[in-house]
C-alpha cells in the first residue's frame, strides 16, 4: 500500500525496502497504521523494522502530498507537534506500529465485554487505544504513544484483516472481535464516522477473497454458529461442548458491541437455536446448567444493551428460562454443598 518493495539477502531475509517509482505504480501511496500482537511483537520484532524504513523512505521521496498520502501526514502532523513544542516531532509522526505494554497481550475491548465495564462503544474505543498505544520501534524498542495512536486512528478510513486459515474463524475466541472489532470501533470514535472494514481471506492461496467484516462475520455465524450439524456434534464434547456453546454466544455479543454487524434476525435464530430448542436446552440443563445459564444472561444483556431489538415475548421467555435453571443450580448446590458426585450416582 505504500508502494515499496523488499529487498532480499540470499538467506531469504529483507534487508532494506525500495520504494516503487510512481509510474510503475500507477496510483498514490497510502498510509497505513498496525496494531501488532504481543505475541507478534515478541517474536517478529524486526518485521516493524521494514514498517519503519518503508515510512522513512517514502517520506524522503520528492513527491507532492496528493500523490504520497505517507509524507503528507507525517510532515502535517510533524509540523503541528513542533508547533506545540512536542520534543522529536517528526519521530512521533512516524509511529505506524503500535502494539500492547512490554510484558502484556491482548486488545483490552474483549476483557471489558466479558466483564460488563462499559457502558456505549466510547468506553470500548478508550479500553482499545489504553491496551494499544505503545510504538513498536525498529529494533523491537516499546514506548508509550498514546497520543500517537489516537491521532493515527483518526485518520483512518479502512481497516484490514487478514486471515489465513480456514482452521479457525470470527467465533472461535474472543481475541477476533477485541483485535479488529477493537480497531473498528476506535477509529469510529476517533475519527467520528465508521470506517469501511475488510477481511482478507487468504486461507486458500489459489482462490483468495475479500470480504466485509459485516459479510466475514455473517458468513462464519452462518457456516459455524448457526449450523444444526455443527451444534449437534458439541454434544458429543459433553460439559466442555456446552461450556463451548456459551462462550460462542459471548463472541456474538462481543462482535455487536464493537461493530453492530449482528442483525436482530441472527440475534432470534442464536436464541432459538441455543435456548429456546427444547432438546438442546435438556441437554444443556442436564450436562452443564451453568452454560444455559450463561447463554441466556448474555441474551438478556444484548437485549438490555439495545444492542437486539427483541420482542416482549422473547424476553419474557428468556428470563423465565434463566430464572428456572438458575433455581436448578441453586437446588442443586442445597442438596449437595460439596458439589461431588459419588461413585454410586
Amino acid at each position: 500500500l505504500m508502494g515499496v518493495e523488499p529487498e532480499w539477502t540470499d538467506a531469504g531475509r529483507v534487508e532494506s525496502v525500495e520504494p516503487i517509482s510512481l509510474d510503475d505504480l500507477d496510483r498514490p501511496r497510502i498510509d497505513v497504521t498496525t496494531r501488532v500482537s504481543g505475541l507478534f511483537r515478541d517474536a517478529f520484532p524486526q518485521a516493524a523494522s521494514v514498517i519503519h524504513d518503508a515510512v522513512d523512505a517514502v517520506v524522503d521521496l520528492d513527491e507532492p502530498h496528493e500523490i504520497n498520502y505517507v509524507k503528507k501526514h507525517v510532515e502535517e502532523e510533524a509540523a503541528e507537534l513542533e508547533a506545540a513544542g512536542v520534543e522529536k516531532p517528526e519521530t512521533a509522526a512516524k509511529h505506524r506500529v503500535f502494539t500492547t505494554r512490554p510484558g502484556g497481550y491482548g486488545a483490552g475491548t474483549n476483557k471489558a465485554v466479558d466483564e460488563g465495564n462499559w457502558e456505549d462503544r466510547s468506553d470500548l474505543a478508550d479500553v482499545y487505544v489504553q491496551w494499544g498505544g505503545y510504538a513498536l520501534g525498529s529494533r523491537g524498542k516499546t514506548t508509550e504513544a498514546h497520543d500517537a495512536f489516537e491521532r493515527r486512528l483518526g485518520n483512518v478510513e479502512a481497516t484490514v484483516k487478514i486471515e489465513d486459515t480456514a482452521e479457525q474463524d470470527e467465533f472461535d475466541s474472543s481475541d477476533w472481535y477485541a483485535f479488529h472489532g477493537g480497531f473498528i470501533t476506535a477509529v469510529a470514535e476517533t475519527a467520528g464516522e465508521e470506517p469501511a472494514s475488510y477481511v482478507g481471506d487468504s486461507s486458500d492461496p489459489d482462490n483468495v477473497d475479500v470480504y466485509t467484516n459485516e459479510e466475514k462475520v455473517r458468513k462464519a455465524m452462518r457456516a459455524r454458529v448457526l449450523n444444526p450439524a455443527w451444534l449437534d456434534s458439541m454434544e458429543e464434547h459433553g460439559y466442555k461442548g456446552a461450556g463451548d456453546l456459551s462462550s460462542t454466544v459471548d463472541v456474538v455479543l462481543g462482535w455487536d458491541a464493537t461493530t453492530g454487524v449482528v442483525s436482530d434476525t441472527l440475534w432470534e435464530f442464536v436464541a432459538e437455536r441455543y435456548a429456546f430448542d427444547a432438546d438442546r436446552q435438556e441437554w444443556l440443563r442436564d450436562v452443564n446448567p451453568w452454560a444455559l445459564e450463561s447463554i441466556t444472561d448474555t441474551l438478556l444483556e444484548a437485549i438490555d444493551r439495545d444492542l437486539w431489538d427483541a420482542d416482549d415475548a422473547t424476553t419474557d421467555r428468556l428470563r423465565d428460562i434463566n430464572l428456572t435453571v438458575d433455581g436448578d443450580i441453586e437446588a442443586q448446590a442445597a442438596a449437595d454443598p460439596t458439589g461431588v458426585t459419588s461413585d454410586d450416582d
